[in-house]
């Protein structure tokens, strides 16, 4: 993904609970009130998309960009979406900016066992420090992607972009060179958004829009490798 797709739009606001994975591969799940889109058939060579999420104050926080954390239920849904569709060597991963919390999920197969691990990381991290520096989840998703040489790597980043960390244009200009794909998704505020480099993708959620923009950005990337997809706009 190395242009800049249409923007979507959504509010980040409570979601319907998911359902709990069926015995086996099945997944029983309640109708969600926004549409994804097609996922089409299962990928012809293997794939890995790394979700990198932003635990810190000015998203968690009360008045933060994601103060429910319903970015979560979106993110679930748009993997679970993928998943009833069929998936042949199509694996998902969630890194957190608290890297080494108690929430990260290494790569998983997307089936109906895989999404019992990956929902395990969908969740603020418990007694995480709430970090807004972007450097160290970053070096750990290129970890994963090297570890997975012939995988078509996607790398999407859920944050405000408020980062602290020492030298934000580096880190911005490090994303920018990742081993792969990359889509931010950017959630409310966009102080760093200006240095985004335009072989990144992004999609700006704003307060006040429509909810399913953040499942909508996760599985348009989800998707992109995928004969038949479409994603909803």
């Amino acid at each position: 993904m190395n242009r800049r797709p249409t923007v979507l739009r959504s509010t980040l606001c409570p979601a319907q609970l998911l359902g709990g994975v069926s015995s086996g591969d099945r997944i029983g799940l309640p109708e969600p009130a926004y549409q994804l889109g097609d996922a089409g058939q299962p990928a012809p060579y293997p794939t890995l998309l790394i979700a990198v999420s932003d635990d810190s104050g000015s998203v968690t926080s009360s008045g933060g960009n994601d103060p429910v954390a319903a970015r979560y239920k979106e993110m679930e849904r748009a993997f679970v979406s993928v998943a009833q569709a069929g998936v042949a060597r199509e694996f998902g991963a969630v890194v957190h900016f608290d890297v080494g919390g108690d929430a990260d999920v290494a790569p998983v197969r997307l089936t109906g066992r895989g999404l019992r691990r990956l929902r395990r990381g969908l969740r603020t991290p418990q007694g995480g420090a709430g970090s807004s520096e972007l450097g160290p989840s970053l070096r750990r998703a290129v970890g994963l992607a090297d570890s997975y040489q012939g995988y078509k790597t996607t790398l999407v980043v859920l944050s405000d972009f408020e980062l602290l960390d020492p030298d934000p244009r580096a880190i911005l200009s490090d994303l920018a060179v990742f081993p792969g794909e990359v889509h931010a998704v950017v959630l409310g505020g966009q102080p760093h958004i200006a240095l985004l480099d335009d072989r990144i993708a992004v999609t700006t959620v704003r307060p006040g829009d429509a909810p399913g923009a953040v499942a909508r950005a996760l599985f348009a990337s989800l998707v992109a490798h995928r004969p038949g997809s479409l994603a909803s706009k």
